[in-house]
């Protein structure tokens, strides 16, 4: 396959281009990186060896980049049904967890208006947003109860 040869400027915005999007997500960063190493002279096969993936698939993502730019390494869309909850529940669920107070997945169903998700559905859409950590069991007699309460509420704040 042939590279695309650009001059030192052109390349130096597509690296600085491709690093911003090495900041998106995974699956984009990763094929980011495949064009990076590629601009650096890498050959497919190296790259897939390094990146633990076919060759072809480096090419894949090599050539989509030569056509499309930066675009062409985003995922194109998908047939199938719709995802069930998408940015606006997510805005909500953002909103909710900056309220202080233990949340638990039944809880922000609740608060939600019982949106139609079942409970894993809701829990993807919450990892989205949020880091999920298991609070502190804490007993009720506890004379620092209200502290430790406090760190888990600051720690989901987070």
């Amino acid at each position: 396959m042939k590279r695309a040869h650009r001059s030192t400027e052109l390349i130096v915005g597509l690296v600085r281009m491709l690093r911003a999007e090495l900041r998106g997500r995974w699956r984009q960063a990763r094929r980011a990186v495949m064009v990076l190493l590629s601009v650096h002279g890498l050959s497919p096969a190296q790259i897939a060896e390094l990146l633990e993936c076919d060759a072809s698939t480096v090419r894949r993502w090599i050539g989509r980049f030569s056509h499309h730019g930066v675009a062409g390494l985003a995922d194109r869309p998908r047939s199938g049904r719709p995802r069930i909850g998408g940015p606006r529940l997510l805005a909500r669920i953002t909103a909710l967890l900056e309220q202080a107070g233990p949340w638990t997945v039944p809880k922000l169903w609740q608060y939600l208006g019982r949106p139609k998700l079942s409970p894993p559905t809701l829990y993807r859409r919450l990892r989205i947003v949020a880091i999920w950590r298991r609070p502190e069991l804490v007993a009720r007699g506890d004379p620092d109860r209200w502290r430790v309460v406090a760190g888990i509420a600051a720690r989901l704040r987070e």
